[in-house]
Formats: C-alpha cells, sequence, structure tokens
C-alpha cells in the first residue's frame, strides 16, 4: 500500500480532510508524549500538554512551512505547550507531589529490570533540578536525537545557547549521578 507523505498529508487537511490528521501525527505520538512526560515528570500532565499541542498543530498547521521538518515543527509547539503548562502550575500550586518514575522493560532478568528502573528513576530526578531550558535541550539533543541546529530552530535559541545549555545540563546530570553513586558505594562498603 502506498503511503502519503507529510506534505501530502498536510495538504488534505488544510484542503478539510479531518481523517489525514491522524495519519500524520501517527508516526510522532509517542515521542510527543514522551517528550511531554520528561517535561512535567507526570504522564496525566503529558497527556494534557499533548491534548493542548495537538489542538495548536491543527489549529496552527496552516502556518506550518512546506519542505521544512514537520517533526521539529510539532516537537517546537509540544516544548511551548510544556514551558506554558509548567507556568500555569507553578503559579497555581507548590509542587509536592512525587515524580512517577517510567519502568524499563523488555524481556531482562529482575536485576537487569531493577537497575535499569534504578537508572531510568535517577535520571528522571536528574531532570527535575534542571531549568526548563536546560530540560528541553538536553530532551531534544540527547533523548530525542535532534541536532543541535534542529534544536536551537525548535526552541528559537542560537545554536551556542543550545550548546551551553546542554553542557550545563550534562554537567548537573553527571555531577547529580557521582553524588549519588558515591552515597551507594559508601553504603555497600559499611554494610560489609
Amino acid at each position: 500500500m502506498w503511503m502519503k507523505n507529510e506534505d501530502e498529508l498536510v495538504s488534505e487537511v488544510l484542503e478539510g480532510d479531518q481523517s489525514s490528521f491522524e495519519p500524520l501525527l501517527r508516526p510522532h505520538r509517542q515521542g510527543l508524549l514522551n517528550m511531554a512526560y520528561r517535561m512535567s515528570g507526570n504522564i496525566e500532565e503529558a497527556k494534557e500538554i499533548c491534548q493542548e499541542a495537538l489542538i495548536k498543530i491543527y489549529r496552527y498547521l496552516y502556518r506550518f512551512e512546506k519542505g521544512k521538518s514537520f517533526k521539529s515543527w510539532i516537537y517546537k509547539i509540544t516544548v511551548n505547550s510544556a514551558y506554558d503548562y509548567l507556568r500555569k502550575r507553578k503559579k497555581s500550586e507548590d509542587i509536592i507531589e512525587s515524580q512517577k518514575r517510567q519502568a524499563f522493560n523488555g524481556g531482562l532478568d529482575p536485576e537487569k529490570q531493577f537497575l535499569n528502573r534504578e537508572i531510568g528513576s535517577k535520571i528522571e530526578s536528574c531532570l527535575q533540578n534542571l531549568s526548563p531550558k536546560e530540560k528541553a535541550v538536553f530532551l531534544l539533543r540527547d533523548g530525542d536525537g535532534f541536532s543541535v541546529e534542529e534544536t536551537s530552530r525548535i526552541l528559537k535559541c542560537s545554536s551556542l545557547s543550545v550548546r551551553t545549555h546542554l553542557s550545563r545540563a550534562r554537567k548537573k546530570i553527571r555531577a547529580q549521578f557521582e553524588q549519588a553513586n558515591l552515597g551507594f558505594k559508601k553504603e555497600v562498603k559499611s554494610e560489609l
């Protein structure tokens, strides 16, 4: 079966064929939800962010420039929706709810599953200590594999700014991991 490309699907949606919107977004839905989850740290909030982003994508689809990266464009909208949501959340309440952790499970033995959950939990914890800009840059660049140039276009900042925020984010995460590992090693040594 012949698959339509994104430009054709965009054109169809703009011409009033609403049934083309789902196939247009289908390949990107999970990635957008993952980004929103990593930005918010909460699956329910991530779903709300994605819902808002999808509404904006549909509403402003006419602004998408054909020939440009559709993926970059929709990630930009999702990141901005996450920023908006987090600003509203911060204004309306103190953040006291503990963050949900994403469990990694791929048929691994129980020990590896435990280690993957621990690492995932530490990374999620580290992400919550980054500034919103550092978090977005880190997730787009290291999490989703966007280039520095693509990340700068998505976040509307310079490549230098992306590199600076990425460097800061990596240093903060590395320092938190080293601190966590040192504490773990001390506990293990004291028990032996």
